[in-house]
């Protein structure tokens, strides 16, 4: 389970974050070679951030990759912006980092690695509202830009809190998918979060939303729409048994790419019908996926970040 080796994360506090102890990360010749375990496009730059506190940008559509300064050192997992000048990255150590100069410069939120926590996404839907996903349960919503945050602890079963791993918008509504069959629906997004039975035991990695439905997926090539009128599932027969990790839309919303270990991308319509099932001759076990412009960007175990055409994965 790529995500569950190098996972972990979880949130800040109210207003105040103390920050202990922590080390830059190192500027390395072979930084682009790191191991990354989210991907972004940001106006027309491409951020990639992995191991070791690396975060990489290019902005050259992939030609070239600039190392830029981090100032903590651990595993980074997530990355998204809330605005054309505000960013958001997670990881390790309940780290959370923030941009105010479009990605340029990244200074600490929060750190305390004495928690004991690990954040594992972050996803801003608006300037406003964001969410952080973490271990045992914790998700943790601000409506203010990240001023200020409320803690949500989401469980199954009362003595057990399985670790968060995504969240994802549609509408309204929003839906957050866990390991060990996890998955956890607010009709606001924001309250009242309900825990929907899962269609199989094993834990869900990824959500996006295509069809007006919620794209679940997880273990074993297991991918499900979920509808979020009537909370019921349609499993989609992927054809691979390889967990799959990440997804991606195109920016008219009419294709969306799934990739996950074993070299595996799926590709289906805006309909939600699987149209292309790809086996990677490597191998090698994608983690992350993005797109910019004419081209998909995928980082994988084997490091660094591979650039293919749309045409050449849609054809």
């Amino acid at each position: 389970m790529l995500k569950i080796v190098f996972f972990m994360l979880l949130v800040l506090a109210n207003n105040a974050f103390a920050v202990t102890n922590a080390r830059s990360a190192l500027q390395m010749p072979l930084s682009k070679e790191a191991v990354f375990l989210d991907l972004e496009t940001h106006e027309n730059s491409v951020f990639a951030v992995g191991e070791r506190g690396i975060i990489l940008k290019s902005d050259d559509e992939g030609a070239s990759w600039l190392q830029i300064e981090s100032p903590v050192d651990v595993t980074l997992t997530g990355i998204s912006f809330s605005s054309n000048k505000e960013g958001w990255i997670v990881g390790h150590e309940s780290t959370i980092l923030h941009s105010v100069d479009a990605g340029a410069t990244w200074t600490i939120n929060h750190y305390k690695p004495e928690e004991e926590r690990f954040y594992m996404s972050v996803n801003f839907v608006s300037p406003l509202q964001g969410y952080v996903l973490g271990t045992d349960g914790e998700l943790r919503v601000t409506e203010d830009g990240g001023k200020t945050w409320q803690l949500t602890i989401l469980s199954v079963e009362d003595w057990y809190q399985n670790h968060l791993f995504a969240i994802e918008r549609l509408e309204s509504t929003a839906l957050v998918v866990a390991e060990r069959g996890g998955i956890f629906y607010s009709k606001d997004g924001l309250t009242d979060w309900q825990a929907v039975l899962s269609p199989y035991e094993g834990s869900f990695f990824g959500v996006n939303k295509i069809a007006n439905k919620y794209l679940v997926f997880g273990m074993s090539g297991r991918l499900y729409l979920l509808s979020p009128s009537t909370l019921e599932w349609e499993k989609i027969d992927t054809g691979t048994d390889q967990f799959l990790l990440a997804s991606v839309a195109t920016n008219d919303n009419k294709t969306v790419f799934v990739v996950g270990r074993g070299g595996a991308i799926l590709v289906l319509n805006e309909t939600g019908q699987l149209i292309k099932a790809i086996e990677d001759p490597s191998r090698v076990d994608y983690t992350a996926v993005t797109i910019l412009g004419d081209s998909v960007y995928l980082a994988s175990m084997a490091g660094g970040v591979r650039k293919m055409s749309l045409q050449q994965l849609t054809d």
